[in-house]
């Protein structure tokens, strides 16, 4: 959908809200990601400004740099999203006020599910942020996590990193008695706290070549997948 046309139609404009999820780094070279519903104040075909109130904690104060920004909103229960860019950022008594370019285009989204088997031990997997709902932009920093359950459909994993849906990630993994390199596209569907310092993500396989699916697919069925 064209970007003029959501705002002339009054799907999105001053006086509505939004969702964003800003993602970038830390100082300390973490990854950062950060979701939350804010308000339009402005909006036209060029860019728009949005406010979010917070009470005691700025909720940006450790974002360092920014890889890319996915804004959303949904109508008659259809979710539109894109890709905007951060211009200015001001930071006022509890307001945080963002400038952002528009998008061009919105895109509409629907995501399937896939059902999971479990590995046993768990695996490392190295992990990076690079887009969302199934959209590449610029790479983030790399991540690590112990593979958890895997299918031909996705994986989930544990980690130390609170990163959230719908985030499309980088996957690097072996599997155990598999002599194959895997890196492949994944989009995060889930995010649960696991334990006191680690939560458990469970991902889509995106745009992965037949062959690599079969290959998943066939381990799974002879390691007692159903």
């Amino acid at each position: 959908m064209d970007w003029n046309e959501a705002l002339n139609g009054g799907m999105t404009g001053p006086g509505t809200t939004c969702s964003l999820i800003i993602v970038g780094e830390t100082q300390e070279g973490l990854p950062f990601c950060y979701e939350d519903r804010f308000y339009l104040l402005k909006a036209d075909a060029q860019q728009m400004t949005v406010s979010l109130n917070y009470s005691v904690i700025h909720p940006l104060e450790k974002l360092q740099h920014v890889s890319f920004i996915e804004f959303s909103i949904r109508d008659q229960g259809i979710l539109y999203y894109a890709f905007v860019k951060l211009l200015h950022m001001e930071i006022t008594r509890h307001v945080c006020l963002l400038q952002l370019s528009v998008p061009s285009e919105l895109y509409a989204y629907q995501r399937r599910r896939y059902p999971r088997i479990t590995l046993t031990p768990r695996t490392p997997i190295a992990c990076r942020i690079i887009g969302s709902r199934g959209r590449e932009t610029e790479p983030g920093v790399t991540f690590t996590g112990q593979i958890m359950d895997i299918s031909g459909g996705g994986l989930s994993f544990v980690t130390s990193s609170r990163i959230i849906g719908p985030l499309l990630l980088e996957l690097s993994f072996l599997l155990p008695d598999l002599s194959h390199d895997f890196v492949l596209n994944g989009e995060i569907v889930r995010t649960v706290h696991f334990s006191s310092d680690l939560y458990r993500i469970a991902v889509e396989f995106r745009d992965v070549p037949e062959s690599t699916l079969h290959l998943i697919e066939a381990y799974c069925q002879e390691h007692g997948g159903k």
